[in-house]
This record gives C-alpha cells, structure tokens and sequence, in this order.
C-alpha cells in the first residue's frame, strides 16, 4: 500500500505540472474563453468607422482595437466619411463596425464599395424592438456596451456569410 501511494504522488508531481501546464494560459487570457473565439478562425480587414458626431464609446475603446488585433484581424479606423470613402476605393475592406446613428450618412458609399464589405452595426444601449429591428435589416447588429468576445462572434459569422457570398461570384 506504501508503494502505492509513494507511486501515485510521484505520479501526481511528474503529470501535475505539465497537465496544469496545458491551457492555463488561455484562461488567463480569455477568462475561460473557448480556442476557437479567442483566434479569429478566419482574419479580415475591419473598417471602424467614427464621425465626429454620433460615434459610440463602444468603437473608440482603444481596448476592443487592441483585442481585435490581437485575435488575428487588420483593424484600421477613419473619420468621416471622405476618409471611408478613400479606404473603401483603394483598398481590401471586409467587415466594417459602425454606429447604428452613422449608418445612414454612410450607406451610398458601402454600397458602392468594390470590396463589397459586411456591415455591422453596434447600438449603444437600445430597447428590444430597436435591436430586433435592427437585426431584421442587417443580420450582424450588435448592442453595447458588449464583450469583446461577442465582437469576434459576430465578426467570424460575418466573415463566414462573406465567404459563401465571395465564393459563388
């Protein structure tokens, strides 16, 4: 019985490390996120969007940029819509996150993206029926203030409705 528990207790001490070892990281990280939503399963250009009027705190923390670059994607932000209008024209943009109030200043310039990007727009503190109607017209909306991980949720079923569209053109 000594032999045992000498056996188990070296065990224990040789595996109990290195099965701590495995994952821990990702749960200081993520606070028990899941693999899959901390890593962007798949990278895309994202666009942020801010006027000078109407632009939500929830797109200018510094730390949903950070935590999106983090999780694999290119993040740029403009200002105004002559800004957008130049980045649309020239370069790659896949997903763009707006405030809902922006929305319809800007959406001439979306539609005549070559890029052809996803719209996102994040509603700051909205009633049921605002956010049920918002999610009616765009699919993608999302109310804030909101996690970063429901950020990457929505950007990679953004993402994913993008490439069946991309893939049948």
């Amino acid at each position: 019985m000594l032999r045992f528990r000498i056996a188990v207790l070296g065990a224990a001490t040789l595996f109990g490390t290195v099965a701590f070892a495995c994952g821990d990281k990702l749960l200081v990280i993520g606070r028990g996120v899941r693999f899959q939503r901390v890593y962007a399963s798949h990278q895309s250009d994202l666009l942020i969007y801010f006027s000078g009027i109407h632009s939500g705190a929830a797109l200018e923390n510094g730390k949903l940029q950070s935590t999106l670059k983090q999780a694999g994607h290119r993040v740029r932000s403009v200002e105004g819509p002559s800004q957008l209008d130049a980045v649309l024209k020239s370069e790659k943009v896949d997903v763009v996150l707006v405030d809902f109030a922006d929305l319809a200043a800007i959406t001439q310039e979306l539609h005549s993206a070559p890029s052809k990007p996803v719209v996102i727009p994040i509603l700051f503190r909205p009633s049921k029926a605002e956010l049920a109607s918002a999610q009616k017209e765009y699919r993608f909306a999302l109310k804030a203030p909101a996690d970063a991980v429901q950020f990457l949720m929505a950007i990679d079923e953004a993402m994913k409705s993008r490439l069946k569209i991309v893939g049948k053109i």
